[in-house]
């Protein structure tokens, strides 16, 4: 998925959730306890000598959510299945770390919080049944591990794909454009994107197509695999002040110390 030329157009015409979303992650972040290095003082009043908290970014994409975090002065880890994503995101953010990795295989290092923005887990296949695949739950486990006592793990997923679903959308710019369609299928549970995309570079004209494949996931079953590996969780359907699309479900979930 994404490749370079997808990744670039993904990059330039479609951020607004990655830049609309980051600020209110950044404000959960705080309020949960994970504050960025400039908010830690010694008792005296001196900085603090404690590093800045390390935040993973699973799905890091082109590193929009990476730039927030680390301007906020944390720092930050990233992980995206896309290496043309990852490439971008070392570009526009040198000072953290980057790998290409899926969610399943992220090794992810010990941490104050993991983030998944964007609908990332929903990428997991779902299976059959309403409750979450072993891949997922397995994930909510290893996340649960790498976190600190107190940890944060904030991501949302798709819960409905009904007002998701549109014959043809097309978007455009200069020297890029793109057509999307999407659907779901009988069951309602796989929501199913027809990407085809043609850029511009230099005299040229190069075409991509890509099919991405998200699976609806039942609310109560992730709350569920969440308290299992060991979260308090609260859901909702925004970020803070950032309004997710219909159907999307946002997580706050707590280690348990």
């Amino acid at each position: 998925m994404y490749s370079t030329d997808l990744a670039f157009i993904h990059d330039a015409g479609f951020a607004d959730l990655a830049e609309r979303a980051a600020p209110e992650v950044i404000r959960i972040l705080g309020r949960q306890g994970v504050q960025p290095l400039t908010a830690r003082r010694a008792k005296e009043g001196q900085q603090s000598r404690r590093k800045a908290p390390r935040v993973v970014e699973v799905g890091c994409g082109s590193g929009i959510v990476a730039r927030h975090l680390v301007d906020a002065r944390y720092t930050v880890v990233g992980f995206d299945i896309s290496p043309a994503m990852v490439r971008l995101a070392r570009k526009k953010v040198p000072e953290a770390k980057f790998h290409v990795a899926p969610l399943t295989q992220a090794p992810l290092p010990r941490c104050a919080a993991v983030v998944a923005i964007g609908e990332v887990v929903s990428y997991v296949p779902a299976g059959r049944g309403s409750r979450p695949p072993p891949a997922i739950c397995k994930f909510f486990s290893r996340v649960h591990e790498a976190l600190t006592p107190g940890g944060v793990f904030v991501f949302d997923f798709i819960e409905s794909g009904l007002q998701r679903t549109y014959a043809a959308k097309v978007h455009s710019d200069h020297d890029w454009v793109i057509a999307v369609h999407a659907e779901l299928d009988r069951a309602k549970r796989i929501l199913t994107r027809r990407i085809v995309a043609i850029r511009k570079v230099g005299r040229q004209y190069r075409r991509t197509q890509e099919t991405h494949r998200q699976w609806v996931y039942n609310r109560r079953a992730i709350a569920k695999a969440l308290a299992v590996a060991g979260f308090t969780v609260s859901m909702s359907a925004s970020y803070g002040r950032y309004r997710l699309m219909a159907g999307v479900v946002a997580v706050i979930a707590t280690k348990r110390e």
